[in-house]
């Protein structure tokens, strides 16, 4: 492959060390997918390979991983050497395969199916802070052992806290320095931040990163540099009471919503769309059920907020609608005219608004179903005393619990007050 591309040093001895590990970390914007992306495609020449890209979850791999990959076959000129479907990309001249499958599907944690794919070679494992429980990636793990060609597992990741198994695995245990790059023992590390590929980042993602670092070192460290988190006086959340109170399944769920805290833009650097699902339970207590925040343009939002409504057979969305005003339930209605939508404006401060919601979680009274790392990521880095930030997941959980838990529920039209929904275990 000609090399049109232009890679950033850091990343050389994923190409070259001949380790078995390879943890690459770091925040935002420090190109570790790119290129794992470009390794990856190349190690497609050589015979032999089957390579197994995973998530936790991966929804649609051919619309949100494998266009990284195709990418870059079109910079080198060769996508015609490739037969690439949706789950699948291989290479015509030499069979070696990457294989795109997430961990857990709807039937549950397919570590069976992943086990039994026969000569895996190499596993890539993406956003490896969703991935909580040790023993389903050592299951993984352990099926990388083809004799064939070199074995090697390279997890991606951006830091979560320093709970997480794989900080106490390959750093805590190691005595490994924050930011370390180098190679101990049979693991390589590679560190790179925003910092290292600001050639390549928009001038409104730097400026968002100025502006976190000017008023959130915390949040700024952790989320643009990659440092690894501990609880830190001064902040509502911590990870040890979204422990205490963590769920593998929800009881016989009564009522759902699903929040939105949105953005107006979906350009490079903007704010992500909170959007959060809860219920409460025949327990009377709060559940957290799902995720499903991201980037995205008004209407892919809406669709998102469509999908997540009939998924969960919602009762109603709650918009915080502060900056779009009838924009985003305009917006909602015109993907899905079937939605109730009850809009919120926000008259208070964050912490006035998230202090009664954290009072609920020290009273045992929410719970997370689940592991929703990057929510959770956002709770612990939150500081009170800091209204300049724009916490979009954590508001969209505020905005859905207190209508969930701390208001008079309506019978408006809508509402289907009293309505079963089914358990989920997710």
């Amino acid at each position: 492959m000609e090399a049109r591309i232009k890679l950033n040093p850091k990343f050389k001895s994923l190409y070259t060390d001949d380790s078995r590990y390879f943890i690459l970390t770091g925040g935002r914007g420090s190109s570790k997918s790119y290129h794992v992306a470009d390794w990856a495609s190349k190690l497609t020449y050589e015979k032999d390979h089957k390579i197994l890209f995973t998530r936790w979850t991966m929804v649609s791999a051919h619309l949100s991983v494998i266009p990284e990959f195709t990418s870059k076959l079109e910079a080198y000129n060769v996508l015609d050497n490739f037969d690439i479907t949706k789950v699948d990309i291989e290479n015509k001249s030499t069979q070696s395969k990457i294989l795109f499958r997430g961990i857990k599907t709807s039937q549950g944690i397919a570590t069976a199916n992943l086990k039994s794919i026969e000569g895996l070679t190499t596993l890539i494992g993406d956003e490896m802070e969703e991935l909580v429980l040790e023993e389903v990636f050592d299951r993984i793990d352990l099926s990388i052992r083809s004799k064939k060609q070199s074995n090697r597992v390279v997890l991606i990741m951006n830091p979560s806290n320093r709970e997480h198994w794989v900080y106490k695995r390959f750093f805590g245990s190691r005595g490994v320095p924050e930011g370390f790059s180098g190679k101990i023992g049979d693991t390589t590390y590679i560190h790179t931040t925003y910092l290292d590929n600001m050639a390549n980042l928009s001038q409104s993602f730097l400026d968002q990163a100025e502006r976190t670092k000017e008023v959130n070192m915390l949040r700024y460290n952790h989320i643009y540099l990659g440092h690894w988190l501990d609880s830190s006086e001064g902040l509502l959340w911590d990870m040890a009471i979204l422990d205490k109170f963590r769920v593998q399944d929800a009881p016989q769920i009564v009522r759902v919503v699903v929040a939105i805290d949105p953005a107006i833009t979906a350009k490079a650097g903007s704010d992500e769309t909170g959007i959060i699902v809860v219920g409460v339970g025949v327990d009377n207590k709060g559940y957290v059920l799902e995720d499903g925040s991201g980037t995205y343009s008004p209407n892919e939002w809406a669709a998102k907020v469509s999908q997540l409504y009939h998924k969960w057979q919602a009762n109603e969305v709650v918009a915080e609608v502060n900056q779009g005003g009838d924009m985003v339930e305009s917006t909602i209605k015109t993907v899905d005219s079937s939605i109730y939508v009850h809009k919120v404006h926000a008259t208070k401060g964050k912490f006035v608004r998230a202090e009664p919601i954290y009072a609920l979680y020290q009273q045992g009274k929410v719970h997370h179903v689940g592991y929703h790392s990057k929510l959770e990521s956002q709770l612990v880095t939150w500081n009170p005393s800091d209204e300049h930030t724009s916490p979009d997941r954590m508001d969209a959980l505020v905005w859905g619990l207190t209508r969930l838990m701390l208001v008079s529920q309506p019978t408006s039209k809508g509402s289907t007050r009293g309505r079963m929904h089914r358990p989920k275990s997710i």
